[in-house]
């Protein structure tokens, strides 16, 4: 028996962090209970050490344990005692949600019976999760094996292409390629691997999840003394070339250790080529995947020309210049005004640090970080950050234990005198869906509560109730407005640039796919009103214009033979919202249904108020994503213009 696992009592929960990030209560407690001389004292500072190492240490964390003599009446008189002491102390701390009611004191130095107690108890805990017991197709689990063995072989990467000639090659195929595409989604799910099925990262697909971690932790506990480019050939290591490189890189390091700034020059003298191939090989798209999953974020900045995106990163995990609420209020001016706090407050009295650094880096991806006034220093700090939503408003968002805060603040002083209702509407959207994705990302089931959230924004009031086109018809008719040409508009765009190759257009796609579209078993995909206006020659040989598809016949194509992967709950059905799956795929299944309820189910053409502003925010939601996924601009814009146009109308009525 290997002596370092001697006499060892682990505590699920406890794990340690490179970096302190926001104190937690349970930090606090555990610092203030280390001053008792006691045996437990001993144990307790080693487990503060667990859940904030030292920034010297780039070993992780030892496991949590202390000496037991091997007497088993010893073992059996003591190990209780420390084990209800230690679970009295956790009482009503966030780290009690991870214990179980049974204690296991295991001597490891000989064979405890109790060791079997605690693998039944593991598998008894493991049972109760909800994707226990769910059944997967035989064809999933054999070519899950086929990639474990190129991961077990040292293969960290591969490509969509090799994926589907290891299945085309295989005893037992998966299907058609949405499935192979919900396949790989279900791996990710799973951690076993990482897949985005976005077009950007859909050809990388890594293996070996460890690995990425691997390759932060290179970043994290990197030391000063890194080498300069090898690249650069020419630059002589005793020549102040070389000094003035070494000290470029060396700055860069102390940015990236004080302040989470991450160049693109520090990661390439990190992963170098000669120690680290493969991670130098794949850089770019591992760097887009830490970007994905939040850890890292491309900053943004407002100037006369419009938005920029920096060509660094910050990383607010590094981030160790600690603030609080009280230093960043001085920015503003006690004659502007704000909104109240809107809390996320997490059940379990328990947030792990990481979901709020995840948390920040989506933001800093979403808007400019704002600086001090008339100073370059940025107001990002440990725990706390503010932003640029626009030239009058800024969110401050902070951690306090286990509760996310955010405000929002006018920045001018005039005869508005209030934050822009419609802008807190998208912000608090914003905040609840990414909140929402970052504990799924990490595997979290945590829920949070929402109070004093930022009001919603309520159109038309003061209506005259005797008019004979009623506020409920007109809300009908905004909506369907909004549906056919908005909404419209952007799912053709999708289907225009959702292309498979090798075809160039959408139109060589859907000739291609004649025989799929008008055919299917005797059950073509089209109706004869949507085969005409698809392929007006008889002969087939050419299509409509797109501009003329309705959204039942765009539905259909995108579904039928465009890339866009299904929605996680297949296509036809109403796509996940909790955690919300923000896919194209769930985009226009999203679509799809709001015309369905709105325009196709309606029985009198009326929609009540607040059925609308519900109906309106989703619609907008909806194009957030698309305009996202997309890399385009401009729906939301129309959206937002359709709906004062049309209140123009219904106000000269």
């Amino acid at each position: 028996m290997n002596s370092d696992y001697e006499g060892q009592v682990f505590m699920p929960g406890l794990s340690g962090s490179n970096n302190p990030g926001p104190r937690s209560p349970l930090q606090d407690e555990l610092q203030a209970h280390t001053k008792r001389p006691s045996i437990f004292g001993k144990f307790v500072r080693r487990i503060r050490r667990a859940v904030s190492s030292g920034d010297n240490n780039p070993d992780p964390p030892k496991p949590l344990k202390y000496d037991v003599q091997s007497p088993q009446d010893y073992r059996r008189e003591h190990g209780h005692r420390y084990l209800t002491e230690i679970r009295t102390f956790l009482k009503d701390k966030p780290a009690a949600v991870h214990l179980v009611a049974e204690d296991f004191a295991i001597d490891n130095s000989v064979l405890d019976s109790k060791l079997e107690e605690l693998k039944k108890k593991i598998v008894e805990v493991a049972s109760q999760q909800p994707y226990w017991g769910e059944q997967i197709p035989t064809r999933w689990f054999l070519q899950e094996q086929q990639l474990m063995r190129l991961r077990d072989a040292g293969v960290k990467v591969v490509s969509h292409n090799t994926v589907e000639y290891l299945n085309k090659e295989g005893t037992v195929r998966i299907g058609e390629s949405e499935e192979l595409d919900l396949f790989l989604r279900y791996l990710h799910e799973t951690g076993t691997i990482i897949y985005f099925s976005i077009e950007v990262l859909r050809d990388t697909i890594l293996l070996d999840p460890k690995w990425m971690i691997d390759a932060l932790k290179l970043l994290i506990n990197a030391q000063p003394n890194l080498p300069i480019n090898p690249a650069d050939n020419n630059t002589k290591s005793n020549s102040p070339a070389a000094s003035a490189a070494h000290s470029d890189i060396t700055q860069k390091w102390y940015d990236f250790k004080e302040k989470g700034i991450l160049t693109v020059e520090l990661v390439d003298a990190i992963w170098t080529k000669e120690k680290h191939p493969d991670l130098h090989k794949h850089k770019e798209h591992i760097l887009m995947i830490m970007e994905q999953l939040n850890i890292l974020a491309r900053p943004r900045s407002f100037n006369e020309m419009g938005e920029k995106v920096k060509n660094y990163f910050l990383t607010p995990c590094m981030l160790r210049q600690e603030s609080s609420i009280d230093v960043i209020s001085p920015e503003e001016d006690p004659s502007m005004v704000r909104t109240p706090d809107m809390c996320c407050i997490f059940t379990g009295k328990y947030l792990p640090t990481p979901i709020f650094h995840r948390f920040l880096a989506a933001c800093v991806a979403r808007w400019p970080v704002a600086k001090k006034k008339e100073k370059s220093e940025y107001l990002i700090f440990c725990g706390c950050c503010v932003f640029d939503l626009d030239l009058f408003h800024r969110l401050t968002v902070y951690i306090k234990n286990h509760v996310v805060f955010a405000r929002i603040t006018r920045m001018v002083v005039d005869e508005v005198n209030t934050p822009d209702a419609k802008l807190c509407s998208r912000v608090r959207r914003f905040i609840t869906l990414n909140l929402s994705k970052i504990t799924s990302y990490l595997g979290q089931n945590m829920q949070y509560e929402l109070q004093a959230a930022f009001q919603t924004w309520h159109a038309d009031e003061g209506h005259d109730p005797d008019a004979p086109i009623t506020r409920e018809h007109m809300n009908h008719a905004r909506l369907c407005v909004a549906i056919v040409t908005v909404c419209g508009n952007a799912i053709r765009k999708v289907l225009s640039t959702q292309v498979p190759s090798p075809h160039t257009d959408i139109y060589q796609a859907i000739l291609y796919n004649k025989g799929k579209l008008t055919s299917r078993l005797g059950r073509p995909l089209l109706n004869r009103d949507q085969t005409q206006l698809v392929f007006p020659d008889p002969q087939g040989m050419t299509t409509g214009k797109v501009d003329q598809f309705d959204i039942s016949l765009l539905y259909t194509l995108i579904r039928n033979i465009s890339t866009v992967p299904a929605p996680v709950t297949g296509w036809g059905n109403d796509p996940q919202d909790q955690p919300r799956d923000d896919s194209l795929g769930a985009s226009v299944e999203r679509i799809r249904s709001y015309r369905n309820h709105i325009i196709g189910h309606s029985m009198d053409g009326q929609i009540s108020q607040q059925d609308f502003d519900d109906y309106w925010n989703k619609i907008d939601y909806v194009l957030d994503d698309i305009e996202l996924k997309l890399g385009v601009q401009g729906y939301r814009a129309q959206l937002e213009k359709q709906k004062t146009q049309v209140v123009s109308v219904y106000e000269a009525c």
